[in-house]
């Protein structure tokens, strides 16, 4: 239930470092204040940079640096935290390429009685999205200078009553979303994509047995967009989605969580209808063995989206297998499916993309501080839309250290 309760070293490295097998001990401080600094080198040759069809595609070596620091106070019932990444990109093909993002994240968790939490979270990005993956795709990606940049911010309240041992479980949660992008503002018309998107949730969770729960989730979020014009004023609406399923686990070998139900999408426009689709959310995690796990991953989901349509409707599934061979070494394979449908302001299904996307990473770990990887990433995408199809592999060495 106390999920503020996870170290903030987790949430950082996430940003900064990915998924990687550092497990830092941090610089203990005065008063139960931890430092977590990171930073994590890394180069890899892309031979598609741009997501382009064959014709068109060029290749880049692209190096990226990325420093992070966080702090953490546990202060027993209140848990503090401060984190701040950075990640600087240089292009080899075209340093128009080259970036510099930021994400600072702040957040507090509050036991107020055993029964009783508060948790409190912001987050501030300053981002980008890469030529090609951003509001311009296909060739209409290489007639722009400069990266798509923009700002982003998460504003996110969670209160919760219950406990680990109490029947019944209850988080309400209120969500602020916002972003706003910083160029391109005639070249793409990115102005016409920045919104806000404010969500009320309700989770509960009924305790059926030691190993199980009953859940119900539901959510609504009302989407703003900034621009008062005849293109933005048919995106915007709200979103609604209704979910129940079962989280168990199985003598700590199969743990899941599995949710189904319903998403409707409703517009403020009386010319566009709403759109009603399944929804689900399934999490399914085998470890046969202390040093292997097998991870097994598929949702629906309906978003804005920067490029083409009004909003996106996407399922992704995800398979993926981790090992350690030994203390020292560990190996990853994963393998995913996204299919997005990307509909327009006419509430048609105007373009529909398939992309599968496989990989394998090895990780040597001489310390819990250090670890050296190698990534290759080979990916593949069919769109309905002529000029969007495109195969991508990207080779990856990179380097982590964390205190």
């Amino acid at each position: 239930m106390k999920a503020w309760k996870l170290p903030l070293s987790s949430a950082i490295l996430a940003i900064s470092v990915g998924a990687n097998a550092v497990e830092p001990a941090g610089i203990e401080l005065d008063s139960g204040i931890k430092l977590l600094p990171s930073v994590e080198l890394s180069v890899e040759d892309n031979d598609n940079v741009y997501l382009q069809p064959e014709a068109t595609q060029e290749a880049s070596t692209v190096t990226r640096l990325k420093p992070a620091l966080a702090v953490e106070a546990d202060l027993g019932q209140t848990q503090l935290r401060l984190g701040y990444a950075a990640e600087k990109g240089v292009y080899s093909a075209d340093e128009d390429d080259n970036y510099t993002d930021t994400t600072v994240t702040v957040g507090g968790g509050f036991e107020l009685t055993s029964r009783h939490q508060l948790d409190l979270n912001a987050t501030l990005k300053s981002a980008h999205d890469a030529r090609g993956a951003g509001t311009t795709e296909g060739s209409a990606a290489l007639q722009i200078k400069d990266p798509d940049e923009y700002d982003e911010s998460i504003w996110d309240g969670k209160f919760t009553y219950g406990s680990q041992t109490a029947l019944l479980n209850m988080t309400f949660g209120l969500k602020r979303y916002e972003k706003e992008y910083k160029n391109n503002l005639t070249v793409a018309a990115t102005s016409n994509r920045d919104h806000t998107k404010t969500t009320m949730s309700l989770s509960t969770a009924v305790n059926v047995s030691d190993r199980s729960d009953f859940v119900i989730d539901l959510a609504t979020s009302d989407i703003d967009y900034t621009e008062d014009n005849s293109v933005t004023e048919l995106r915007e609406g709200s979103l609604s989605t209704v979910l129940a399923g079962m989280t168990y686990d199985i003598s700590g070998k199969l743990t899941s969580a599995v949710k189904v139900g319903m998403a409707q999408r409703d517009f403020t426009s009386d010319a566009i209808d709403s759109d009603t689709s399944l929804s689900w959310d399934v999490n399914l995690q085998w470890t046969p063995r202390t040093y292997s796990t097998i991870t097994l991953y598929t949702a629906q989901s309906s978003n804005e989206t920067t490029a083409g349509g009004g909003y996106i409707d996407s399922s992704y599934s995800m398979i993926s297998w981790e090992h350690d061979f030994s203390e020292f070494f560990s190996l990853k394979a994963d393998a995913s499916l996204a299919s997005d449908a990307y509909y327009d302001e006419n509430s048609t299904a105007d373009r529909e993309d398939d992309t599968l996307s496989y990989g394998l990473t090895g990780t040597y770990s001489p310390s819990q501080a250090l670890d050296v990887y190698a990534n290759v990433k080979q990916a593949e995408r069919d769109s309905s839309t002529d000029g969007l199809d495109y195969e991508q592999q990207v080779v990856t060495l990179g380097i982590v250290l964390a205190i």
